[in-house]
């Protein structure tokens, strides 16, 4: 069994619990609600497979360790965490972080890593194509970023 970052559906998102509970919090911070992903967003997949402790020491040393703690993350541009009060698989609050924000904290990882320009696309294709762990996890978090921003899904841990 392992952990996989996934998209959110359209079904899934108008069913799950956070959705109305981001809504608010956006709202207290003056911003518009999310108004979930589009029935037509494409899928992300990637099983987190190797360790992240290179990628996390990386996060680190450039400030961008604070998005590691988030469950869920979504294409409204906010800073800073959300801790919505629904428990999840791996905590007890569920954890809310900007994918626009994650998609600029990854560029200058990923320059740094060499990451190449061009990856592989498509559900699980980095967790086949790339096995060294640090630069799986660049590629994962970027790509992530991209897809969610791209796409207008949130994504999670399942």
């Amino acid at each position: 069994m392992g952990i996989y970052l996934v998209s959110v559906g359209a079904d899934s998102w108008a069913q799950d619990e956070c959705a109305p509970l981001l809504a608010e919090a956006l709202a207290d911070r003056g911003l518009p609600p999310y108004p979930g992903p589009p029935a037509a967003a494409g899928d992300f997949e990637e099983k987190l497979v190797p360790s992240m402790d290179a990628f996390s020491a990386v996060c680190e040393r450039h400030g961008a360790g604070q998005f590691l703690d988030a469950s869920l993350i979504v294409p409204v541009d906010f800073a800073g965490l959300i801790e919505l009060p629904v428990e999840n698989p791996y905590d007890d609050v569920t954890k809310v972080f900007s994918a626009q924000r994650l998609r600029v904290l990854m560029a200058p990882i990923a320059a740094e890593a060499g990451l190449p320009a061009v990856l592989p696309a498509g559900p699980m294709a980095l967790t086949t194509a790339i096995e060294d762990p640090l630069l799986f996890y660049v590629a994962l978090f970027r790509q992530a970023a991209q897809h969610s921003v791209r796409h207008g899904c949130p994504l999670t841990y399942v």
